[in-house]
């Protein structure tokens, strides 16, 4: 394949982004390669790791976007239930639905945040971190709003103790393995568990 040099560093990047993107909106990340991103969008396979170091930071790349979307999703939902004049928990409950609505929608971009593994001796790029840190504020915002008293540390676990729940409740509704009658949807047991738990923590 000839050399390219068709476009910026930045405009390739979201060139190999979004074709990685519109991938996984059909299939599983496990049928991509770093070839048939290069081969997608024009270029070599050394360009794109001369631009992203390797096929798995340019996965790492699909992944913040990803978390940015999810971010916007959960913040908005937040928000409108904000305007509504919803409880903290309320607030938690629309989050965590809208959550669950986008794995359903992006499934594999959804799968690939959880599937994707650096190299053991590859760090989280900070960048990343401070994604992640950025999502789990959301919901401890909420919890310090519906707990006062509680601490910082609290609020961290209990944001994710409540996310290790919604997340193995939205992959197992994406796997149909809840083995529950039809109409028992995630939208019930979603409400299940934050009414639940979260009654017990502010009592802590």
């Amino acid at each position: 394949m000839p050399r390219r040099q068709d476009h910026t560093p930045q405009e390739l990047t979201e060139l190999a982004i979004a074709s990685v993107q519109r991938h996984l909106q059909q299939t599983a990340a496990s049928q991509l390669s770093l070839r048939k991103i290069a081969r997608d969008i024009g270029y070599s396979p050394g360009t794109l790791i001369n631009l992203f170091g390797s096929y798995s930071l340019l996965l790492l790349a699909v992944n913040a976007r990803t978390l940015d979307d999810v971010h916007q999703q959960l913040q908005q939902a937040i928000r409108q239930s904000e305007q509504q004049h919803g409880s903290p928990v309320q607030q938690l409950e629309a989050a965590a639905n809208r959550y669950c609505q986008y794995a359903s929608q992006h499934p594999h971009l959804w799968r690939l945040l959880f599937e994707h593994r650096l190299a053991d001796d590859e760090p989280l790029p900070t960048w990343q971190a401070q994604r992640i840190d950025t999502l789990f504020s959301l919901i401890e915002s909420r919890l310090s709003a519906l707990h006062p008293a509680a601490s910082a540390d609290q609020c961290r676990t209990a944001a994710r103790v409540i996310w290790s729940g919604v997340h193995g409740i939205c992959s197992l509704v994406l796997d149909n393995k809840i083995f529950l009658n039809a109409g028992r949807d995630n939208d019930h047991l979603i409400h299940s568990l934050l009414s639940h738990y979260l009654t017990d923590w502010c009592r802590t």
